[in-house]
């Protein structure tokens, strides 16, 4: 937990394994005995903030009824998981500001497998091109909703400025909630059937 205070506050480059050895109260021959390198330590600080976001992913994905349902559960992971981990969060943006190098060659990979493949089923057995648009898929899809949610948190700060709006509030969060399930779920639906004759089209005489 210090390694990824550390990291979250000056990411990998300004957190130093003396200050993590000295906050932790514990000697760098232990640290390296377990880690061997500075990378290590902080690819497996990484592995610890990203299992925790995939246990809530799981479960919300696991426990979804419906697509509508597997959707709006998703939507509360990636609004609710900044809140209520905010070192975790920290520590995946300087990892997306450093371009995934600490990822790249870790003994510990990122997968969204899980979750996508939740996804491409509930999706195969609801989206007939009646209620929901035929043409949907997974991995787009998490993209979108990770995307509306994850904006709250990556420009928050720039946004409340630019907008004069709090992002940080309950209120906005509830609204930001609500928001992305109405646009995403209003995106995702099947259009209306054309009638049998269009209205605009001119009948033959």
């Amino acid at each position: 937990m210090t390694a990824i205070a550390l990291f979250s506050q000056h990411g990998y480059d300004g957190a130093s394994v003396n200050d993590i050895v000295a906050q932790a109260g514990v000697s760098k021959r232990m640290v390296y005995h377990y880690f061997k390198n500075k990378a290590l330590l902080y690819q497996e600080a990484l592995s610890y903030a990203y299992n925790e976001l995939r246990a809530n992913e799981q479960t919300a994905i696991t426990e979804a009824t419906s697509l509508e349902d597997a959707v709006k559960r998703l939507i509360r992971v990636y609004f609710c998981f900044p809140r209520e981990h905010p070192q975790y969060s920290r520590v995946m943006r300087w990892e997306n500001l450093n371009e995934g190098q600490g990822l790249k060659n870790s003994q510990f990979p990122l997968s969204k497998d899980t979750v996508v493949n939740r996804l491409k089923a509930i999706i195969r057995r609801e989206a007939d091109g009646v209620t929901w648009r035929a043409d949907l898929k997974a991995p787009q899809l998490l993209i979108t909703i990770i995307g509306m949610c994850q904006v709250y948190v990556s420009h928050r700060y720039t946004l409340s400025q630019g907008l004069h709006i709090d992002l940080g509030t309950d209120a906005a969060i509830k609204r930001g909630i609500a928001n992305a399930e109405h646009y995403l779920l209003a995106g995702m639906r099947s259009s209306e059937p054309l009638s049998p004759v269009d209205s605009t089209t001119t009948k033959p005489h």
